[in-house]
């Protein structure tokens, strides 16, 4: 897939593009499975909120059985619910029968801000006994060197830490927007394959640079309690009502996904949310696809119409999304650590721009995105003290109106194959121009996460997850013309 480079500048960073090719449910190695329905729900008259969570609670108390425990079947139909659905215990699969009109539409009634779909974890992680890191990791590295690998054992999971110093921050030119070293103490979840030495194996390669001389960072074990997983919301239209265009009293995130592993939404058509589709936080190894967001209410400005965004979490990836008068359709807050993944989406009537947002978000792939702005930049004191928004991000084969591609002194930004409106690296805060290579004429392969998928488990693996279009060639047309309208994708 590196046979597109050809620039001198980017031969000592070759080798740390990140490999994202985990991003997904069961990181790929399994397909999303059709869970059997245990509990059946029908149309009513009136809220029909109590009768759904009921159903979700039933199927909660049935033990799980390979991770599973079972599915509710919402029938084809209209349903009103005022107050959250909430999917709390592994293995629950909430499923309708459509994601179009004459599907099964639940319309969110309650005229507050609240998050309609919430699958949610409880808990916290724990960090207990760690090691120094004692030399210097870059992106890509698996080779974690730490002071006493005696602590820790295979299978172990650990938090990799960066714990910055003042000099990190002065080198990036932070500290006038507010940024602290403390404030950047930045964790890395992996799982310890083997032990050589002092030397710890992981399970997926870095994202991000370890220096000594920024500070450096430590391996720590951590136990992570009260996270659930195998949990998918599929096959359903979710509307909002609202009283205008600016009413922010209303449905807000149609579905969160909070301390949620290897799980999936899918085939979810939502419309009128204020402020997106998909919110990740804390959770890992998910799969988006198949999803539309559609005219969002709210007012258009900061905080709002963030259309499919993860804000913490590794392993994610959205694939086929389509959205329609977003502001940031395809975005990551401050903090969130890779690989995560967006692949072929669409997005139209676009407010504002694709890409990291705030504070220093690693290993992301922006992988035949076709958009309106998208930017990978310094964005300095906006938003309070933005600054970098990633680092290690890939644009591949990506359509916009415009881009900004910029890399800070640490690291590196790509856009590989894109066009559109012309690359520039002047941005709102002056910056180093990002890597660019072929502008203007696509690259093969047509997608860096399907090539790296391929090559770490085969071509099966590829097919698990894609349908014929992405096989053969661009999706983008397809995505237009099906817009979340119901009608299946074509050759799954």
């Amino acid at each position: 897939c590196l046979m597109a480079f050809k620039g001198e500048r980017l031969s000592s960073f070759v080798e740390n593009i990140p490999d994202f090719s985990f991003a997904g449910y069961e990181r790929n190695e399994q397909s999303i499975p059709l869970v059997p329905v245990k509990e059946t729900v029908d149309t009513a008259s009136g809220d029909d909120g109590q009768r759904i969570q009921n159903a979700i609670d039933a199927v909660a108390e049935i033990p799980l059985i390979k991770g599973f425990r079972g599915a509710i079947l919402l029938k084809a139909g209209h349903y009103e619910v005022k107050q959250p659905l909430i999917l709390s215990s592994s293995g629950i699969i909430l499923r309708g029968e459509g994601q179009g009109e004459n599907g099964t539409v639940i319309t969110a009634t309650g005229t507050t801000k609240y998050n309609f779909i919430r699958v949610k974890g409880g808990g916290s992680d724990l960090e207990t006994t760690r090691s120094l890191i004692t030399g210097e990791l870059t992106s890509g590295d698996i080779k974690i060197p730490v002071a006493d690998a005696g602590i820790f054992h295979p299978g172990d999971t650990v938090m990799v830490t960066k714990t910055p110093n003042d000099h990190w921050i002065d080198t990036l030119h932070m500290a006038q927007y507010g940024w602290t070293a403390s404030g950047y103490r930045i964790g890395h979840r992996r799982i310890i394959t083997k032990i050589a030495g002092d030397t710890l194996y992981v399970d997926i390669p870095m994202v991000d640079f370890f220096r000594q001389r920024f500070g450096g960072g430590y391996v720590a074990k951590v136990s992570s309690r009260g996270r659930i997983a195998h949990c998918g919301i599929e096959n359903m239209r979710l509307v909002s009502l609202y009283k205008d265009d600016h009413d922010e009293q209303h449905g807000w995130e149609a579905i969160t996904l909070t301390r949620t592993v290897n799980s999936w939404v899918r085939n979810v058509t939502a419309l009128y949310f204020g402020y997106g589709c998909v919110g990740i936080y804390q959770s890992d190894f998910n799969t988006v696809q198949d999803c539309a967001m559609l005219d969002p209410k709210s007012i258009t400005t900061g905080g709002r119409k963030y259309s499919f965004y993860i804000g913490k979490g590794l392993g994610n990836l959205f694939e086929r999304c389509y959205t329609r008068g977003g502001r940031h359709d395809f975005v990551t807050g401050s903090h969130v650590t890779g690989p995560n993944v967006f692949l072929d989406c669409y997005a139209t009537e676009t407010h504002a721009d694709i890409g990291p947002h705030h504070r220093w978000a690693t290993g992301i792939l922006f992988d035949n995105i076709d958009g309106g702005q998208i930017n990978v930049q310094n964005r300095g004191s906006y938003g309070s003290g933005h600054g970098w928004a990633g680092v290690q991000i890939m644009l591949w084969n990506c359509h916009g109106s415009s881009f900004i591609v910029q890399s800070p002194e640490i690291g590196e930004n790509w856009a590989v194959g894109c066009s559109g409106g012309r690359m520039t690296s002047k941005g709102p805060f002056s910056s180093r121009r990002g890597y660019e290579e072929s502008w203007g004429a696509p690259v093969q392969p047509r997608s860096l996460f399907l090539n790296q998928l391929r090559k770490r488990l085969g071509e099966d693996a590829v097919k698990r997850i894609t349908i014929t279009g992405q096989r053969n060639g661009s999706i983008w047309n397809e995505l237009k013309a099906w817009a979340g309208d119901g009608k299946p994708l074509k050759g799954i």
